[in-house]
């Protein structure tokens, strides 16, 4: 569906809608499965998948994590890759998260489990997702700003975002797919590269020097995904394989028309292809390795 709002320039209040117009991939048809779907019923399916999920009787993140699991399988299945699946999913107010910013969507737990839950004791699994519900900052922000964390809204805050230049594609799946993708890339690298291997290199990459140096090494190409891209090695690759595999999606049934990978720093390489992949300096290395390395692991 073609979303058009109108947002006035006001320098109390801002953000607030503006005249917008993409496709972000909500149509009447989805809307309508949104509205109309069973939260308990698609938390007894994940069950059955192995995820545990608490939804708070939120529809919209319900619904399309159940979507997102879908297209995952349908990669996995047909197309062979070997994709990992959250370990849980979760929305909660992110004010009782000790995370640095309870501002954002969605949260991937990483690597170990942790006191990830203010006040409790309860250990969460590493590869488990959290979606806000975005309780206490619609108090913090001006009325015309509260569509912004209102999940109802997420076609129009898509567009935004996009307009912003802050995410990769304005596919409303896009913030579930990011984070699935946080799971299945640092799963990836936990059996190619090894629990302390990985838990150093995101460590590393996090400190200000390590994002000094990403920035500068990285920056003139990797801001050509999103800006948010500019924030980690692993923020590159979550940025950039939502977007491939949003550009694949059918408008309508949100199935998979081809195998999104082909041609991508994502596809499983022959070894001749691999051992032909010419020897860059940073300098020449084109946007699709410096991706195909992080996805490996290789971050510096």
């Amino acid at each position: 569906m073609k979303v058009v709002f109108s947002f006035q320039k006001d320098n109390s209040s801002k953000p607030q809608r503006q005249n917008i117009t993409f496709e972000a991939g909500l149509t009447s048809k989805i809307m309508q499965e949104i509205q109309q779907a069973d939260v308990l019923e698609i938390s007894s399916r994940l069950a059955k998948k192995g995820i545990p999920t608490d939804f708070k009787g939120n529809q919209v993140v319900a619904w399309c994590c159940d979507k997102t699991v879908g297209i995952f399988e349908q990669l996995n299945k047909e197309f062979g890759t070997k994709l990992a699946l959250p370990k849980g999913i979760f929305v909660e107010n992110f004010e009782r998260l000790n995370i640095n910013n309870p501002t954002i969507a969605g949260f991937c737990n990483p690597l170990r489990s942790s006191n990830l839950i203010k006040g409790s004791n309860i250990q969460v699994n590493g590869e488990t997702l959290f979606f806000n519900t975005f309780e206490a900052l619609k108090g913090k922000h001006s009325i015309h700003q509260h569509w912004l964390y209102d999940w109802t809204n997420i076609d129009s805050v898509a567009d935004y975002n996009y307009s912003q230049g802050s995410v990769a594609t304005d596919h409303f799946l896009d913030v579930f797919m990011h984070e699935f993708f946080h799971v299945a890339h640092e799963d990836r690298l936990l059996h190619k590269i090894g629990e302390g291997n990985l838990e150093r290199n995101i460590d590393e990459a996090k400190t200000v020097v390590g994002i000094e140096n990403y920035r500068r090494k990285y920056g003139l190409k990797i801001s050509k995904i999103c800006n948010h891209a500019l924030s980690s090695p692993l923020e590159a690759i979550a940025c950039d394989t939502s977007r491939t595999v949003a550009s694949h999606l059918d408008e309508e049934t949100l199935v998979l028309r081809q195998n999104p990978f082909i041609g991508t720093p994502y596809e499983r390489l022959s070894l001749w292809k691999r051992i032909n992949i010419p020897y860059y300096t940073d300098e020449q290395r084109p946007l699709t390795e410096i991706l195909r390395n992080f996805w490996n692991g290789k971050f510096d």
